[in-house]
């Protein structure tokens, strides 16, 4: 037992016991260690070495000694003792007081020279840098051999800030949230994507309304029509809520910064939110909706096959999928009810790329004709209650409401024939009208449905086609014959010519 915690190494500050005296009283062991002394030249190590704090007399014990793999004897009023392969360690004589007496000196290791600061950071460098915490860890529940507890470093270790040195979190009291629809919107730019387009675009902006948290897309083939596109989403919005938009929140972007974009927010009252620069966390909302809608498209096309060029369908149906989603923005309801105030139904989604088989009308086909038109399914109109579907074979994007699917089936791209169907898209059929249909000979209008998810743009209304390259087909007046059951009658008409 000893009464100085600074000549014990490997001191465990967590052991707790107590050592009764004589006199009944009891002293509390506040930690265990152990001690290096210098007997007659000759190093000795004691282990397990009880800390008392207020002990003046340091003392050994017979019985613990003994536990040691030593002997001891007494004789003459000498004591010495014997380690079983050392032999004699140290023999000492009887003081006055009958007490033996071990003259010793304190040998301090090297390494703790140093202060317990010095030795924490040394086992921190040898941890690889491990923090104090979890080293602590390691000793307290004796997960690893030969670890002492450590203490906390004050001074910043200069290594760790080199290597390790992030970005201050956003608090979350910092977030604030809009209170109705519109009064906060944000907005961002996802792109270049490669490959572009069927249209040509290469990039997709988001609007995403705080308070519902549900988003719009539409697709850009250059950033520098963001301000356009934002000019169609406003109107389409300020429409359908009766509300006006408050405020906008994009990044430092040159779309977003330019002269036009500021000047149209001030003439309208729009008040900007700019993120500060190389922090887009302060974007979140548009920042993680594009990173969320990215890794869904890049399951749907890996799920069925779908060539890479059908990214912006894949984008709205995510789009559309995710507005009837849950989202931990909005409690107990989807932000689709949470901006229309009605609940959505999803009995109409079907699994993205897969095969479909469209009804062909009777007023389109002849008696011998096909009744269904094997296709693949890229979501739903935006104009109708149909599907929005896709011919490999004539390249056609077709809307149809009469469609059966097979969702664990896709079209098998890999065909010599289809293989490089996905590079042309022409107009949208609606298979179910009886009006003549337009349909391009050349193949060379594209539209693959890049409007916005509710009424926006589409690629159709920036690419026109030719007059010379189309062919109205205008289906022949049909021809009313007397049934055959009535052949044999003769109308009265016939016997007055008689």
């Amino acid at each position: 037992m000893a009464g100085n915690k600074d000549w014990l190494y490997e001191f465990d500050e967590s052991y707790r016991d107590s050592v009764k005296l004589g006199d009944d009283s009891k002293m509390c062991v506040m930690g265990k260690g152990n001690v290096k002394l210098n007997i007659n030249r000759r190093i000795h190590i004691i282990t397990d070495v009880y800390y008392i704090p207020g002990l003046k007399t340091n003392l050994l014990s017979i019985g613990q000694i003994q536990q040691k793999n030593v002997t001891i004897i007494f004789k003459n009023d000498t004591c010495k003792i014997f380690h079983g392969e050392k032999g004699l360690l140290f023999a000492t004589h009887m003081s006055a007081n009958r007490m033996y007496v071990v003259n010793a000196a304190l040998v301090i290791p090297k390494c703790l020279k140093v202060s317990k600061r010095d030795w924490s950071q040394l086992w921190h460098n040898r941890y690889a840098h491990l923090s104090i915490k979890w080293l602590n860890i390691l000793a307290k529940k004796d997960m690893v051999k030969g670890l002492p507890p450590l203490e906390e470093i004050d001074e910043k270790c200069v290594d760790c800030l080199t290597g390790k040195q992030h970005r201050e979190a956003i608090p979350k009291q910092a977030m604030w949230r809009a209170s109705e629809k519109l009064e906060l919107v944000h907005s961002d730019i996802c792109g270049p994507i490669n490959p572009k387009s069927n249209g040509g675009n290469r990039y997709f902006i988001t609007f995403t309304d705080d308070f519902s948290r549900k988003t719009w897309i539409y697709f850009l083939k250059e950033k520098s029509s963001a301000l356009d596109t934002f000019k169609i989403f406003k109107v389409l919005v300020e429409k359908e809520s009766g509300c006006v938009i408050q405020c906008l929140r994009t990044d430092r972007g040159g779309e977003f910064v330019s002269t036009g974009f500021n000047d149209f927010c001030s003439n309208q009252g729009i008040k900007r939110q700019l993120t500060t620069a190389y922090t887009p966390q302060q974007n979140g909302v548009s920042e993680r909706k594009n990173r969320t809608l990215m890794n869904m498209v890049r399951s749907m096309l890996a799920g069925r096959n779908v060539p890479k060029g059908f990214w912006p369908e894949a984008v709205k149906w995510a789009t559309y999928v995710m507005n009837r989603s849950p989202t931990l923005s909005v409690k107990n309801i989807t932000p689709e009810e949470a901006w229309s105030g009605s609940k959505p139904s999803v009995h109409h989604f079907r699994v993205f790329g897969c095969l479909a088989f469209a009804h062909v009308p009777d007023s389109q086909r002849t008696k011998l004709d096909d009744k269904s038109i094997k296709c693949v399914h890229l979501g739903v109109s935006d104009e109708s209650k149909a599907y929005k579907l896709y011919d490999p074979e004539k390249k056609k994007i077709i809307v149809s409401r009469d469609v059966v699917f097979e969702e664990n089936k896709s079209w098998e791209w890999n065909k010599s024939n289809t293989k490089k169907n996905s590079e042309v898209i022409d107009d949208e059929i609606e298979i179910e009208s009886t009006e003549p249909i337009t349909v391009n000979v050349e193949g060379n209008n594209e539209n693959e449905g890049v409007d916005a998810q509710n009424n926006g743009p589409s690629d159709s209304d920036m690419h026109t086609s030719s007059d010379d390259n189309e062919v109205e087909f205008q289906l022949p007046p049909r021809v009313r014959r007397l049934p055959a059951n009535l052949s044999d009658y003769v109308s009265g008409s016939e016997l007055d010519d008689d």
